[in-house]
């Protein structure tokens, strides 16, 4: 599980973390953060770099960057000798899994925190889970004092460490590797309250305000479902756009 989700993992020229969906309706799919790829030439004719396969796809359109689930949906060009190599790392959303507070999570990207190399960089520690309630979802505003976002997004709260460059980083259910979430942001700089596991710990059993104040945030993906609906069901949606979502959320 931790291999496949390290191979789908992908360093985007703009300094963020994409993941690799799967084939849909005929095209390969790679999924960021919309504050990664607000608009389609910030990515679109750029490589994502799948770096632990040695491999590089160009970025060939943009199907949607939507605000409300931070989310941007990509296509990649994958020659057909690649295809299988791809298919085995393939994962889509799990889109009818709810956040379960406790859940343990896996991240993997290339955030800058301690790390200016840009090295593929993975958390799985004891801190790396959910700490809000379960199934719950804030249509919040992004808390980050350095870069803040000017929009609100879904979320839910987890105390994995991320940092820029994380963006865009899939959220993965440690037990069994499902994709539950996307990464969006997260309180930085960060207090001194949420250093330690000590303090950590005291937040999770007592589910202070801090919870929705000074940790990190993610976009849980049934939230990602309800908007991606919206699309496919909308008759105003770009052909291939519908097509596409349609067949991702089925």
């Amino acid at each position: 599980m931790f291999i496949r989700s390290a191979e789908a993992t992908a360093y985007l020229p703009v300094g963020g973390t994409g993941f690799y969906l799967g084939k849909f309706s005929g095209v390969h799919v790679l999924a960021t953060n919309h504050h990664v790829c607000p608009v389609e030439n910030d990515c679109v004719g750029g490589d994502a770099s799948f770096r632990i396969l040695n491999k590089s796809f160009r970025m060939t359109k943009m199907f949607l960057s939507i605000p409300d689930i931070d989310l941007a949906l990509l296509q990649i060009e994958i020659p057909t000798q690649d295809e299988a190599a791809m298919a085995k790392v393939a994962k889509n959303f799990s889109f009818n899994r709810q956040i379960r507070k406790g859940q343990e999570l896996l991240t993997i990207g290339f955030g800058v925190g301690g790390n200016p190399q840009n090295f593929m960089m993975a958390n799985q520690d004891s801190d790396c889970k959910v700490f809000s309630a379960t199934g719950e979802y804030r249509h919040m505003a992004d808390p980050d004092e350095f870069n803040p976002a000017g929009y609100k997004a879904w979320s839910f709260a987890h105390a994995c460490d991320i940092s820029h460059g994380d963006s865009g980083s899939a959220m993965i259910d440690r037990k069994n590797g499902d994709v539950v979430g996307i990464v969006w942001t997260g309180k930085i700089p960060k207090s001194a309250m949420v250093q330690s596991s000590a303090n950590l710990q005291k937040i999770f059993t007592g589910s202070t305000p801090a919870v929705w104040k000074e940790l990190s945030y993610a976009v849980p993906a049934v939230k990602i479902k309800e908007v991606l609906k919206k699309y496919a069901s909308d008759s105003q949606t770009e052909f291939q756009t519908q097509t596409l979502t349609k067949a991702l959320v089925r």
